[in-house]
């Protein structure tokens, strides 16, 4: 099972997640769901990255990404983060939605 963690601030933006574990819905490098999860996850990264300029704190290892926000952004910045990490969240929740049984979701304030 792919477990997702989303990490907000007490303003409701997201400013973190953490991706671990594999679906197996499918045999390894047929699997739409862990493909889909990570796919969304690393994109994200490389928005914060190559859009925003942000230098992302991150780790990717086989069944696990995480990343976070570092603690010296703008609001300007924090506000266009968020919506990148939010249109990450969207496609999360609508792969969780159409796979639930392969998907645990976690969106909670730190």
């Amino acid at each position: 099972m792919i477990k997702i963690i989303i990490e907000r601030d007490i303003h409701k933006r997201v400013i973190g997640y953490t991706v671990e574990g594999h679906a197996n819905a499918a045999e390894y490098g047929q699997d739409i769901v862990c493909a889909s999860i990570s796919v969304l996850a690393q994109t994200a990264i490389l928005a914060l990255h190559d859009l925003l300029s942000i230098h992302v704190i991150y780790e990717m290892e086989d069944g696990w990404i995480s990343c976070k926000l570092p603690n010296n952004l703008s609001d300007k910045l924090l506000v266009q983060a968020d919506l990148i990490l939010s249109t990450m969240l969207i496609g999360m929740k609508a792969t969780h939605n159409m796979y639930s049984e392969y998907i645990e979701l976690h969106d909670r304030e730190v």
